[in-house]
């Protein structure tokens, strides 16, 4: 076997999956290298791992003939011993590193450990990703988007303009949503991890055993560290009735398939006034209670005045001091 070492290179210029084939190809071509693998051309990466003497010049200078421009990020011998928080072990199913959670902070743990030189698992019992992609930015963002386009084709700032808004399509809406989710976790996931050899996706709910241990799905590991990124869940208020009644949360208001005709949101921080002004702009009555003095109590005290005042010519309800 061959003195190896891992070179990462920060790439520039590549805008498509055809792109980063290309630059796979040139860095390829290289006398020495002996694997490469660019983790989606969204990543701006590309990872080498080549003969110890491989000159990194060689490598900018192949990328540049390509059309690319590759700086040297990173190196490292396959084999190094590193620092001491790890213990080397045994090959295979050893893990230097378990990381419980498998979104954006798992993620970036378990990716920071396999620079490192170790043997990393990363365990998710959900979706990859987490949050942001899944639940949070991407698609709560998507939609406030979509319904932003309707109700600004509804009601033009100009006057003698007149625009309409048409029909709105809410499981289409909703469907383009979904598309554009998996679409990212893919790209921004599951792709990326094609690139780190050494991180090990494991599917399943993990269970600390003592001693270090870990179990997942019937197999057992011992690894020399561990990291809980298990993120959280939406909670739901003591409201008497609430449970009985049935409520949305952030996550399953998102995805409803069809408008419901009225909507309380319970909240006007962030979350609360991006869902109540994405559905009212959809369609739907909207009804925003907060149980302090103002919206968005944590901004600005003319903020939350103004905010109120452009929600309420929306046509939403706002009822703040709310008390149950």
């Amino acid at each position: 076997m061959m003195d190896e070492k891992k070179l990462v290179f920060d790439v520039g210029g590549m805008t498509c999956a055809s792109c980063a084939h290309h630059v796979e190809q040139a860095l390829m071509q290289v006398d020495g290298v002996g694997e490469v693998s660019v983790p989606g051309w969204e990543s701006g990466q590309a990872i080498v791992r080549a003969k110890s003497g491989i000159d990194p010049a060689d490598l900018t200078a192949a990328a540049a003939q390509a059309g690319y421009q590759a700086a040297l990020r990173s190196t490292g011998d396959r084999t190094h011993t590193a620092v001491p928080f790890f213990r080397k072990g045994d090959p295979g199913d050893h893990y230097h590193l378990v990381v419980i959670g498998g979104g954006s902070a798992g993620f970036a743990a378990a990716i920071k450990g396999a620079e490192l030189g170790y043997n990393v698992a990363l365990i998710e019992s959900g979706t990859i990703g987490g949050t942001c992609v899944n639940t949070g930015c991407i698609p709560s963002k998507t939609l406030i988007r979509a319904t932003g386009h309707y109700h600004g084709a509804g009601h033009s700032p100009f006057r003698g303009v007149q625009t309409s808004a048409g029909a709105l399509d809410w499981r289409q809406v909703v469907a383009q949503k979904d598309e554009l989710v998996a679409e990212m976790r893919q790209s921004k996931y599951t792709d990326v991890l094609r690139g780190y050899p050494t991180i090990t996706y494991l599917h399943g709910r993990a269970r600390l055993t003592g001693g270090n241990g870990v179990e997942v799905e019937g197999q057992r590991f011992t690894p020399n560290r561990i990291i809980l990124a298990t993120g959280a869940s939406p909670w739901s208020p003591p409201i008497p009735g609430l449970a009985e009644a049935g409520y949305l949360t952030s996550t399953t208001a998102m995805e409803l398939g069809e408008l419901p005709p009225s909507l309380i949101v319970l909240g006007a921080s962030a979350v609360g006034l991006e869902l109540a002004q994405t559905f009212a702009r959809a369609g739907t009555r909207v009804t925003l209670l907060e149980l302090l003095p103002r919206i968005a109590p944590f901004e600005e005290e003319a903020i939350s005045t103004a905010l109120q005042d452009y929600l309420e010519a929306e046509g939403l309800r706002v009822v703040t001091g709310f008390q149950t």
